[in-house]
C-alpha cells in the first residue's frame, strides 16, 4: 500500500512555500532597488560609459560576503544567517546581527525615502515640501505594513514591475549604439577610483536573502544571480543608449534618477517614472518591514506597531537638510559592507573548526 499524505501536512508545507517566495521576492526587490539607486546616483555620473564594469567590480565585494555566509551556513548545517551566527558567537552574536542589520536597513531606507521624495520636488515638480511629501507617503504606507500584506502585494506585482521594465527596454533597442561603451576608462582614473570606493558596498543588501529559511538551500546562488544580472542588464541598456557626455552631466539626485528615460518617447518617459516612484515606495515599506523583523529575531512575537514607528523614523528624516543629509548618506555607503565582512571574517574559522572537531 502507498503511504497516504497527510492533507493538513500539505496545507502547511504549501503556505511555508508560498509565504517563502513572497519573502524572497520582496527582498529581491529591495536589493535590486538599493543597488540601481547607488548605480543611478553615485557610479554613472562618475564613471560615465565605464559604469557597467565598473558596477560589476562593484557588486564583487558583495557577492563574496555574501558566498562566505553561505560557505559558513553548510559548514554548520543550519537555514538562516541568524543561525550561522548564533552557532558560530552565540548568543552576543546574535544580537550583534539584530543591531547590525537594522541599522543597515535604516540607511537603505532613508536613501529609498529621500530619492523618492527628492524626484517628487526637484525631478518632477510636484508641489509641496520634501516633509509634506514625505508624511503622505507614509500615511499611504501606514496601510501597507501589515506582517503579510506587503510582500504579498509585491510578490503580485513582480509581474507587472517586470513587463513595464521589458517594454521600456524594447523601445530602447533602437537607440543602441555599440560606440557609447567608448571611452572605456569614462572619465578618467581618477573619476573611476572614486566610483569604485563609493560602490564598494553595493551588493551588501544580498545578505538579507540569507535571513529567510530556504526549502531548497542549493538554490541560493540562484537567487542571488536573479538580483545581480538584471541589475546589470539595465546598467548595460543604460551604457549603451546614453552617451558618455551626457551620463556625466547629471551630479544632482532627481536628475540622476530620471536620466535613463530623459529623452524617450512621452509616454515610456511617464512610464519610468511610474515605476520608479512604485519600487521605491516598496522599497522603502521593505526596508522598514525587514528592519522591525531583524531587530526583533530574538522576540517570538514582535510588536504590531513597531514597523510603524519604523516607517515614522524614516519620514523624519526628511525634517533635515536635503543636501547635507545626501552627503551623509554618501558617505556612510561605502562603509556599510564593513560590519557584515569583518562578522563573516569571524563566523567563518569557528565554523571551520566546529566542523572539524565534529
Amino acid at each position: 500500500m502507498k503511504p497516504t499524505t497527510d492533507p493538513a501536512k500539505t496545507r502547511q508545507e504549501a503556505r511555508s512555500m508560498a509565504a517563502y517566495r513572497c519573502q524572497r521576492v520582496m527582498i529581491q526587490l529591495l536589493c535590486a532597488v538599493s543597488m540601481l539607486r547607488t548605480i543611478l546616483t553615485r557610479i554613472v555620473p562618475l564613471a560615465g560609459s565605464g559604469a557597467w564594469w565598473t558596477a560589476l567590480l562593484c557588486m564583487l565585494p558583495g557577492a563574496a560576503v555574501y558566498g562566505v555566509f553561505l560557505w559558513g551556513m553548510r559548514l554548520t548545517r543550519v537555514q538562516t544567517l541568524m543561525d550561522l551566527v548564533r552557532a558560530c558567537l552565540g548568543r552576543l552574536g546574535g544580537w550583534l546581527l539584530c543591531l547590525v542589520l537594522p541599522l543597515l536597513l535604516l540607511l537603505d531606507g532613508t536613501a529609498s525615502m529621500t530619492a523618492l521624495i527628492t524626484m517628487f520636488t526637484e525631478g518632477l515638480g510636484t508641489r509641496g515640501t520634501q516633509l509634506t511629501m514625505a508624511l503622505l507617503t507614509s500615511g499611504v504606507l501606514l496601510t501597507c505594513l501589515h506582517r503579510e500584506g506587503l510582500p504579498r502585494g509585491v510578490y503580485l506585482l513582480r509581474w507587472v514591475m517586470i513587463a513595464a521594465g521589458v517594454l521600456m527596454a524594447a523601445f530602447s533597442v533602437q537607440d543602441v549604439h555599440a560606440d557609447s561603451l567608448f571611452p572605456l576608462l569614462g572619465s578618467g582614473t581618477s573619476s573611476l577610483r572614486t566610483a569604485l570606493t563609493a560602490g564598494v558596498s553595493l551588493a551588501w543588501p544580498l545578505v538579507l536573502l540569507l535571513t529567510v529559511p530556504s526549502p531548497q538551500p542549493c538554490r541560493r546562488v540562484g537567487v542571488a544571480l536573479m538580483v545581480l544580472l538584471p541589475v546589470l542588464a539595465v546598467v548595460l541598456l543604460l551604457v549603451l543608449t546614453v552617451p558618455h557626455e551626457l551620463l556625466i552631466r547629471h551630479h544632482e539626485l532627481a536628475g540622476s534618477l530620471l536620466l535613463p528615460t530623459t529623452y524617450a518617447l512621452p509616454a515610456i518617459r511617464t512610464l519610468s517614472q511610474c515605476l520608479l516612484m512604485l519600487v521605491l515606495f516598496l522599497a522603502i515599506g521593505a526596508a522598514a518591514q525587514l528592519a522591525t523583523d531583524q531587530l526583533c529575531a530574538p522576540v517570538a512575537s514582535p510588536p504590531r506597531w513597531l514597523p510603524y514607528v519604523v516607517l515614522i523614523l524614516l519620514a523624519a528624516t526628511q525634517v533635515l537638510d536635503i543636501r547635507r543629509l545626501w552627503s551623509f548618506l554618501e558617505q556612510t555607503g561605502p562603509l556599510l559592507l564593513l560590519p557584515l565582512a569583518v562578522l563573516a571574517a569571524v563566523c567563518i574559522p569557528v565554523a571551520t573548526l566546529r566542523r572539524w572537531k565534529a
